[in-house]
């Protein structure tokens, strides 16, 4: 980033403090978290970026290692997208772990047992595993489900 105290010191000499504030304003953006403004701080490259990474899965923190952006600027920017139509909208937590849910009670009920084999087809951890067994009255010993 550009050192702009020298500049700012010869803006306020010249037209005073009030300018020179005004002048430092435009020269230093702050980028926002949210909302349609967060649009300016996105070049169009980097919006092409973004959508084609959501749309091969990429996860939110590559995203943001590759494009240099915070993630919460990958929120709000994906945010804007969804409601524009461009992405879709991302799935909601509550309704993954549903979905992770019935799976779970359909693979024990094909007889699958081992946690870890679970926890690998529905894409959650062996402890989450734990969490939908006990939740749906189902037993867990030495690493297998007990029907």
């Amino acid at each position: 980033m550009t050192n702009y105290a020298t500049e700012f010191c010869v803006v306020e000499r010249q037209r005073g403090f009030d300018e020179a504030c005004t002048w430092m304003q435009k020269q230093v953006k702050p980028e926002t978290a949210g909302g349609e403004e967060s649009d300016r701080f996105w070049s169009e490259n980097k919006t092409q970026a973004l959508i084609t990474m959501l749309s091969d899965g990429y996860g939110i923190d590559e995203i943001s290692a590759k494009l240099g952006k915070t993630i919460p600027q990958i929120y709000a920017k994906r945010r804007v997208l969804a409601s524009k139509g461009v992405v879709s909208k991302p799935v909601p937590p509550s309704e993954i772990k549903k979905q992770r849910n019935g799976q779970f009670i359909a693979l024990v009920e094909q007889g699958e047992n081992n946690v870890q084999l679970i926890a690998d087809k529905i894409g959650c951890s062996t402890t989450a595993v734990y969490g939908y067994a006990k939740a749906t009255g189902y037993e867990i010993k030495s690493g297998r489900v007990i029907v």
